[in-house]
């Protein structure tokens, strides 16, 4: 009995193996290219010598640290550039402390472009601004109500007309008596102001 070549063996055995049962799961061409893409890479790599390497490597690391080190500055310098106010939007002014009286004309000007609830904003901003006067606290504009009225000490005025102005803001009343009871707001607070100490 003649036995078969080497070569005769390889092609049945390659005709075997080409059989679909034998065939792997079909691959997407994008992870095809990226196998082969690696596995022409760490073949270019693996011909260089290891002093070649050690230079890549050590330039990669360099890239990366100078990368991390930009998202940082750049991360800080953001944070200081842009401070942030109530309502999370920066403002050009932001460094500069308000007045009350800078606040209420703000209201009355919000009042009468029919924007109501920012108007009523504005003055809870300024009667919480005035209280921080009456009492030496450093106006912080990223505090929220809640934290001023604990930090001021919960004085009933202030909170009474937090109340009035946040139902005002969100209550969602009728604009014609909305527009009354914030000019009656806007009344109470210039009232405080004038009668504030020279």
């Amino acid at each position: 009995m003649k036995l078969p070549s080497d070569a005769a063996i390889r092609d049945r055995l390659g005709a075997i193996l080409a059989a679909p049962e034998f065939q792997g799961p079909d691959e997407p061409a994008w992870w095809t290219a990226l196998k082969r893409a690696w596995r022409a890479l760490t073949g270019a790599l693996n011909g260089l010598t290891p002093v070649a390497r050690w230079a890549i490597l050590l330039g990669a690391l360099a890239l990366l640290a100078a990368i991390i080190a930009h998202i940082v500055t750049t991360f800080r310098r953001l944070l200081r550039e842009a401070p942030r106010t109530r309502d999370a939007r920066a403002r050009p002014d932001a460094a500069r402390e308000p007045t009350c009286e800078e606040l209420l004309a703000e209201a009355r000007a919000l009042r009468a472009g029919g924007r109501l609830r920012e108007a009523a904003l504005a003055l809870q901003q300024a009667r919480l601004l005035l209280e921080c006067r009456r009492r030496a606290v450093g106006w912080r504009p990223t505090l929220a109500d809640w934290e001023w009225i604990e930090t001021l000490g919960r004085p009933a005025a202030l909170i009474e007309f937090t109340r009035a102005t946040q139902r005002l803001a969100f209550g969602g009343g009728a604009p014609p008596e909305v527009l009354g009871q914030l000019a009656a707001c806007e009344a109470r607070l210039a009232a405080e102001l004038e009668a504030r100490p020279a």
